[in-house]
């Protein structure tokens, strides 16, 4: 065999591997650590205490721009930080709200 028969047959192997691995969209994200909302850290939950975690977490990356929030952290709960909620921006009046640490949020390509 070759080198000309090698190479040729190697260019045809990439071909096929190559986009196999490539992704079909690129993406890009972001992490936050202790984020907040209006100067005020943002509460865990949606307003009434309903929603909490990801749909706060999305609610919030989507209202910067984001698509999706891919992972989220909750912190510990001073008792003292009024909090507020990313869909209504009112404050969380409660001593039991507690507050993200960390979100990352990612935006897809298209």
């Amino acid at each position: 065999m070759t080198w000309t028969n090698r190479f040729q047959i190697l260019l045809a192997a990439a071909a096929v591997v190559l986009p196999m691995t490539a992704p079909a969209v690129a993406a890009s994200a972001r992490n936050y650590f202790y984020p907040d909302y209006l100067g005020q850290p943002l509460a865990f939950c949606l307003d009434g205490n309903r929603d909490c975690g990801r749909a706060a977490a999305t609610a919030w990356c989507k209202a910067n721009g984001y698509d999706d929030a891919m992972s989220f952290a909750r912190r510990t709960n001073t008792g003292t930080d009024q909090l507020r909620y990313a869909d209504t921006g009112n404050l969380c009046a409660s001593q039991k709200c507690m507050g993200f640490r960390q979100i990352k949020c990612v935006r897809t390509g298209d």
